[in-house]
């Protein structure tokens, strides 16, 4: 189920890039809808959080669903112009992050100590199939039909799995037990010192895989590529994330998770560094493959620590501030980077690069190696 409404969630993010440049939307207005996507995310992430600790998954996960496929579908009745895609950013904003942040909580829940990595693996494993499908078929949809079948198509991907959560119940959810001391509040919540770091790293990974997703698709454009090339190219980075999630479990043998973090986001940076230079199809297919395998690893690994990190009873909270953090990221980057599309994808592209490069080299430099972190913990 998680499958079928992530190809909703990423082809739409393909989608509404393309069908924004279609419409001749500037950069900077295309950034705004594209950020329109993050700007509930951005507020209610760590409340819906909370909610899904104390509220039944099944309500939450079928009015998410149902709410994102109802909201896509909707553009496809609709008169098509850039105020409407706007609206429809923002609507399907809000009912994606609950079913987001209730299905991470949920398979933490699911899960013990000891298969939690593992779970995570698959749930974010579904998710990368999800991002080579989504894409693919939004390109060959487009270019065969048009983009309002493209929204009708996700609408639907996005609606079955939800119809699905209300005849199917959730059994075996075992979530931590709160804490009967004291309430934690959001800031402390916030501030936690093991947790800060995986917020600050989650926010730089999205600000990678953010700046792929808003970009690459205007700069493959603006090369004059068709949008089923296109979709191909962003389904190559999406196999290079299974590729690397099924390699998750023998790297983990060898190396910390932050070590592994930290690898993976030198080799994102060297990928954003040498794009620009780029042009020929079958290279630029190279460089989404390889910028895939380096953000691969590192949004489930994220996921696994800021779980295992987060005080009892509040998971939910957790994963929600988390993705608070990222939905932050993905709200500034279009409208940021949209705005400075005067300076060209040079500037853009290798800005990113030194991101990526000092924070995964200050991860590399500053760790011990693994077997001194497991004596630690």
């Amino acid at each position: 189920m998680t499958l079928l409404f992530q190809i909703a969630l990423k082809g739409n993010i393909l989608l509404v890039s393309l069908y924004g440049l279609h419409l001749q939307a500037s950069p900077a207005f295309l950034g705004v809808i594209i950020a329109a996507g993050s700007l509930f995310p951005m507020f209610l992430a760590s409340f819906v959080g909370r909610l899904s600790d104390r509220v039944s998954l099944n309500f939450l996960l079928t009015i998410g669903m149902i709410g994102s496929g109802l909201s896509l579908v909707a553009i496809y009745f609709l008169v098509a112009n850039l105020w409407v895609l706007l609206a429809i950013q923002l609507l399907f904003g809000l009912f994606q992050i609950i079913t987001v942040v209730s299905s991470q909580n949920l398979v933490g829940a699911l899960s013990s100590e000891g298969t939690r990595t593992k779970n995570y693996g698959a749930y974010t494993l579904s998710v990368s199939i999800a991002n080579f499908i989504g894409p693919l078929l939004v390109g060959f949809v487009i270019d065969w039909l048009d983009f309002a079948v493209a929204y009708l198509m996700l609408g639907i991907f996005a609606l079955l799995p939800g119809l699905l959560f209300l005849v199917i119940p959730i059994k075996g959810v075992a979530k931590k037990e709160k804490d009967t001391v004291e309430n934690t509040s959001f800031l402390q919540l916030l501030l936690h010192q093991k947790l800060r770091s995986v917020f600050i790293t989650s926010g730089v990974i999205l600000t990678g895989v953010g700046l792929f997703e808003f970009y690459f698709p205007i700069y493959t454009s603006s090369i004059g590529l068709s949008t089923s090339v296109i979709g191909v190219l962003v389904g190559v980075n999406a196999l290079a994330f299974i590729i690397s999630r099924l390699l998750m479990t023998p790297l983990q043998r060898k190396f910390s998770p932050e070590q592994m973090i930290g690898g993976c986001l030198l080799i994102a940076g060297c990928a954003f560094f040498v794009l620009p230079f780029i042009k020929a199809v079958p290279l630029l297919a190279v460089i989404s493959f390889v910028m895939g395998l380096g953000l691969g690893c590192c949004q489930p690994l994220s996921i696994v620590m800021a779980y295992n990190a987060s005080p009892a009873g509040y998971t939910g909270e957790v994963l929600g501030i988390r993705l608070t953090v990222n939905k932050a990221v993905q709200f500034a980057v279009p409208i940021v980077f949209g705005s400075m599309s005067f300076v060209g994808f040079f500037p853009i592209f290798w800005l990113n690069t030194v991101l990526l490069g000092f924070s995964g080299s200050s991860l590399l430099k500053w760790l011990p190696n693994k077997k001194n972190v497991t004596k630690s913990n």
